[in-house]
């Protein structure tokens, strides 16, 4: 049964296999000209200011080679999940429905529910595989980028790129290809909504569940000029604005400026000062005298590791209900 899932299954593995080949090679042959860079411009060895040498490394290093294939590696590890849900998932069971084979391969010595269970312990391993070695790589080759980066690898846009969270999503997308596959029973149906299951899968997370996976940090400071991220003032007067958060790599959950009485200010500020008869320091400094205070909800990124874990476990218990679901129905509905 085993040698049977191979021979069957043996193309797929191959391509992704070459994929993941070639995007490890990438990365690990330019892996030691990125990490020179970072360790010349003094990024290595800096633990406080920084400024100087993240301006350098930033400079470099934008432009290049080096973050052409950052780039590559983490669209790879995203996408990959989606490639084998919709190339190994979905087509597992929704071919054999399609062309009829079911009828022959359901009335051998093997049961259904041991042919789906080989599959789903032979080719969800490989997936694990595949998704584990690839997001690896790429987040030891993506560690100068991220910590010198705009984005941390705690923020939505690259956490799912990184870690250990790449290989629940990998497994998830197989198992819930399969079970599209298996309700469907039609090929490119079960592809196509595969595709989309692999999609709100992975945007559920950071626009969903995972910010309560840890309990996020909070920062109560003055209104302080020098740390303006957003500021801007409508025709009415009225102005939003927002300070950058304690920690560059944070992922900002909430980043409200409040007045004196608690609730969020919005004005109106003062047309000479915040006019254009002011100027942008005149406007700061009549700001400052509002007793305006920055709340800001966070989650850091040294809680990258517990985020990770936890989350991946919810995915391995979200496979695990799938799996059985399919070999329930396999066994039970399945004709």
């Amino acid at each position: 049964m085993i040698w049977l899932t191979w021979r069957q299954f043996r193309l797929q593995a191959w391509v992704i296999a070459a994929l993941v080949a070639a995007i490890a090679v990438a990365l690990l042959v330019s892996a030691p000209g990125l990490f020179d860079v970072y360790r010349d411009t003094g990024m290595a060895a800096c633990t406080g200011a920084c400024e100087t040498a993240l301006d350098a490394f930033k400079s470099e290093v934008g432009n290049s080679a080096y973050f052409a294939v950052y780039l590559v590696g983490s669209a790879a590890v995203l996408l990959l999940p989606a490639l084998i849900g919709v190339f190994w998932g979905a087509p597992l069971v929704s071919r054999e429905f399609e062309s009829g084979t079911h009828r022959l391969v359901w009335n051998q010595t093997v049961s259904r529910g041991r042919w789906l269970a080989v599959k789903l312990a032979g080719i969800g391993a490989v997936a694990i595989l595949a998704a584990g070695l690839l997001s690896l790589v790429v987040t030891w080759f993506a560690g100068p980028i991220d910590r010198a980066g705009d984005f941390g690898r705690v923020t939505p846009l690259l956490f799912s790129a990184r870690g250990v969270v790449p290989m629940g999503y990998a497994l998830l997308a197989f198992v819930g290809g399969l079970a599209i596959g298996m309700l469907t029973r039609r090929l490119l149906v079960a592809m196509a909504l595969t595709l989309v299951f692999v999609v709100l899968s992975q945007l559920a997370a950071p626009y969903g569940y995972r910010e309560h996976l840890v309990a996020p940090a909070t920062s109560s400071t003055g209104f302080d000029a020098e740390r303006i991220a957003s500021l801007w003032i409508n025709q009415a007067n009225q102005v939003h604005i927002e300070l950058t958060a304690p920690e560059r790599s944070a992922w900002v959950l909430s980043n409200v400026t409040v007045g004196p009485d608690g609730r969020e200010y919005s004005g109106p500020v003062d047309p000479t000062a915040c006019g254009r008869a002011g100027g942008p320091d005149e406007c700061h400094a009549w700001l400052a005298q509002q007793g305006l205070v920055s709340e800001i909800e966070y989650i850091p990124s040294d809680r990258f590791w517990a985020l990770q874990w936890r989350e991946f476990g919810l995915l391995l218990v979200t496979a695990g209900l799938l799996s059985a679901f399919c070999l329930w129905w396999i066994r039970r509905r399945v004709s």
